[in-house]
């Protein structure tokens, strides 16, 4: 009978058989974001301009971009009747589109609400000092009543912001998997702004940004699951072409997570 294979022995795989490289440079982030007892975080005069700023704070509280002035769509108030949370756990899954379809505005609606909509000014996440760092844009490719094109989610005003057009080719090129953009209705992409959260929180900010992405993601495909739309979270993707489509610098703000929507609701 054989028993289980010990997986610590992969580490070999990753490492080599001499170990963790000195300069190996997750290793090194890992350290440098590491905190210890005893020793103040290096950000620390930045907590005590925060506490100090009343505009500094107000700042802070109103944590987005705000394209008002951009054409845009006011989106529609949230369904609030799907499924139970229970179910919504149950049912959660990783679903390719299996062919195009469109996507209702009102399930798109529900998915960017439930993912990252202010209310009273905080959103449906956790997040490190309620600083918000993150940013969600749609590419629409098969939303009714949605021109295609890439548009911003604006969490205080529940609505998306014309960037311009964008289409299926632009999509597949930024994904590893290109094939996923044929029957994708929807292409979801979460960004950082790792400044935000770097200037109170040194580089544990960046481990926080990370964090909070996945918590987003989460609650988009929980919503998705809610309304049986097909959601594919997705991280293989090219960085430069996906910053590229949203208009990210990739240095400021870079994206760090997609979620590929397909049709239904």
């Amino acid at each position: 009978m054989t028993g289980p294979v010990p997986t610590a022995e992969f580490a070999s795989l990753v490492y080599g058989e001499s170990g963790v490289a000195l300069d190996d440079p997750a290793e090194l982030f890992h350290e440098a974001s590491s905190l210890y007892a005893g020793v103040a975080p290096a950000s620390f005069p930045a907590m005590v301009e925060l506490a100090r700023n009343p505009a500094l704070q107000q700042t802070v509280a109103r944590a987005s971009y705000s394209r008002s002035h951009l054409a845009g769509i006011e989106l529609p108030q949230p369904n609030r009747r799907g499924a139970s949370l229970d179910d919504a756990l149950t049912s959660r899954g990783s679903r390719r589109p299996k062919a195009l379809e469109p996507l209702s505005l009102a399930a798109l609606a529900s998915i960017l609400a439930a993912a990252y909509r202010s209310t009273d000014g905080r959103r449906p996440v956790p997040s490190g000092g309620a600083l918000y760092p993150l940013e969600i844009y749609v590419t629409a490719l098969a939303v009714d009543a949605v021109e295609s094109g890439v548009y911003h989610y604006d969490p205080y005003r529940h609505r998306l912001a014309r960037l311009g057009p964008a289409g299926r080719r632009q999509v597949a090129q930024a994904l590893v998997e290109p094939e996923l953009a044929e029957a994708g209705a929807a292409l979801v992409v979460v960004t950082a702004m790792f400044w935000r959260s770097r200037f109170k929180y040194g580089l544990r900010g960046y481990r926080f940004s990370l964090l909070e992405a996945g918590h987003v993601v989460q609650n988009a495909v929980l919503a998705a699951a809610s309304l049986d739309v097909p959601a594919l979270p997705l991280g293989g993707f090219y960085d430069g072409e996906l910053n590229a489509l949203v208009g990210a610098d990739g240095v400021d703000e870079a994206s760090v997570y997609a979620l590929l929507l397909g049709g239904g609701a």
